[in-house]
Formats: structure tokens, sequence, C-alpha cells
């Protein structure tokens, strides 16, 4: 769209039919008890680092191993899928781009050998990570060594990690319509939207519980939970809503990310909780701040004052556009090339 050939190739589908380009669709474990055991994992590593009174907000690992049955499982996995990736590779023609961005800061062979290789041969290396990579992963020591620049979509890992640059997250406001005044104002009822892809990560026991301190009071309301959809039918459930809460507690970061995107384009006041001075560093944000101490008197607020949910809504698109565009993304990812001698 802006001028410079890009792919994208991701190794694994996941379950709400985001658009791909190339997906080599391959085999992960999404059971109910692998999604469980995921969930306990994330679950003691949040408590271990409170145990060990480590500052949550700027703790940064190293990666490695847990054990050798974890680099064992790692260096099978490799094996397994190889031909399969290597032949993605050809068929795209990698060899021909100026520039690879590692998702997460991890190349696809815990070896680093495809970045060490590109590197050498004079390609451009971009550590982008974005959710829980630096929080409870950490960075891979020669990945960020052979790094060119490092980026991040998540305000808490400029605090984590010492040489890395901020991008607001590129969205197409083209692909998700504002709600018009008509039909924000048909309903009388008011809706309020919670859509978590992990309930514990978003806080969902601390919505849920505020919600009925809400219902108590005796204020009219309707309440979805919208879980294990695909995302089409959630954007459509949006649509017919009135309040968006986002996330409860900030187990998985500072403030918000692409499902508080998609509500404030669309118009929805949207309610989440920040940390770390993520509030007022963000500029001119639109969000309703809230933790789990107050959300039900936010919730409440919201509900007796309709003037202010309007007065919210076109001002909560008019900042997706400013900031979250992909013209605005792209000018400053270009400012980071040019300062980090990429182009």
């Amino acid at each position: 769209m802006l001028g410079m050939r890009a792919r994208l190739l991701t190794l694994y589908k996941i379950p709400f039919d985001f658009p791909e380009d190339v997906c080599l669709d391959l085999t992960i474990p999404r059971s109910k008890a692998a999604m469980k055991w995921r969930a306990i994992k994330h679950s003691l590593l949040h408590k271990s680092i409170k145990a060990k009174n480590i500052d949550s907000l700027t703790h940064m690992p190293y990666f490695k191993p847990a054990n050798p049955l974890e680099k064992a499982y790692m260096q099978r996995r490799e094996k397994k899928n190889e031909k399969t990736f290597m032949n993605a590779l050809k068929e795209l023609d990698l060899d021909s781009f100026e520039i690879i961005h590692f998702d997460g800061g991890i190349d696809y062979y815990s070896d680093s050998r495809l970045a060490k290789k590109w590197k050498s041969s004079g390609k451009k290396i971009v550590n982008c990570y974005f959710g829980d990579d630096l929080r409870t992963r950490g960075i891979v020591k020669k990945m960020d060594e052979l790094s060119d620049l490092n980026l991040t979509f998540e305000y808490d890992h400029t605090m984590r990690h010492p040489n890395i640059n901020f991008l607001f997250f590129p969205y197409d406001k083209e692909k998700i319509d504002y709600v018009s005044d008509e039909v924000y104002n048909s309903p009388k009822t008011i809706r309020i939207i919670h859509s978590p892809t992990n309930r514990f990560v978003k806080g969902t026991d601390s919505v849920i519980e505020a919600i009925e301190k809400v219902k108590s009071s005796g204020r009219e309301f309707e309440f979805l939970l919208v879980e294990n959809q695909p995302r089409e039918k959630v954007i459509e459930i949006k649509s017919t809503c009135h309040i968006a809460i986002d996330q409860i507690g900030n187990r998985g970061g500072t403030g918000y990310g692409i499902n508080s995107i998609e509500t404030l384009a669309m118009g929805l006041p949207t309610i989440t909780d920040m940390n770390g001075g993520m509030n007022s560093w963000l500029p001119e944000n639109p969000f309703i701040v809230a933790g789990a101490d107050n959300l039900a008197y936010k919730v409440i607020e919201l509900l007796d004052n309709r003037d202010f949910l309007l007065s919210k809504r076109k001002s909560s698109r008019d900042w997706v556009i400013k900031y979250h565009s992909y013209e605005s993304v792209f000018k400053k990812l270009m400012e980071y090339y040019e300062k980090a001698g990429i182009v």
C-alpha cells in the first residue's frame, strides 16, 4: 500500500479467522488440556515473579530452555517441520528481500542460524516484540546481538529493554466501520461487551464481579461475554454494543491491544486498566481507565450519562486514525529505519 514489497510468513493458524498471507498451518496442541497447561504455566510465572519481589514492569529475563527435555522438544519440533518451512522460504524467494523482521525476536531455529546467515549476507535484522515476549519468555541473547533495530507495540517493553523503539500497532481503518449515531442510539437497552481471548490475562473474573455489582444497583443494561468466536462474528456483535470492557488487572500488559483498537474505531467508549504511567504517557488517549476496585462505579457512571457516551464516540475513532493508521505507523517506522541505517 505504501510502496514497499513485503510478505508475512506465519507458522500456526490462529483459531479466530484473522486474514493471512502465507500460513504454514503447522500442528500445535490446542486441546483443553494443552490450553489449561499453558494457563497454569502463565499463572505460576506471575506468582514466581511476585514471590521473588521482582519489579513486574521492568523484569526482562533471557530465554533458555527450562531443562534438557524442553530443549530436546524444541529441536524435535524444528526438525519435524523443517522441510515445510524451508520450502516456504524458497517459494517466497526470501533471499531477494533486504530487511527481515523476526516476530518475538526469535528465529525458526533455536540456535538462530537463519538470522546469522542473513546478517552475514548483508540483510538487516529487525526484532519485533508483541505480547508477553519480553515479560515472560525474555530475549534470545544471540538474536538481540544480531538485531539492527528493536521494535515493540507494548509500552511496558520500553521499560524492560534498554534499546527498543515503540510503534503504535498498525491498523487498517478501512476494515472497521464506524457505528453510526442512528444505529448506536436505536436500542433502548445499553449493551456492554467483554471479549477475552484469555480470561486470566484479561481479568474476566474481576469484570464479571463488577458487572454483578452494577446489576444489583438496578440499572438496566445487557452484558455480553463473547469467547471463542471467529473474528468476523465478534466484530458483528461489537457493532451492536455501546460500551466495551477490554482488560482489568494488567496481567498481560499495561493497557490495551487490538481488541480496544477495534472497539474505539467503531466508536464504542472503551474501559481498560492501565499502569506503569501509561495513561499519562499515551497522547490524547480516549480510554476510560478503571481497575478492579472501581470498575463497577465507572460502568454505572457511563450508564447514567448518555451524553458523555456520545461525546466519546467520534474522538475515539479519530484517535485510532491519528495514531494507529497504516500511514501514521509507516511514517514512524521509516524514521526508525533511517535512524538505524537500514534505509
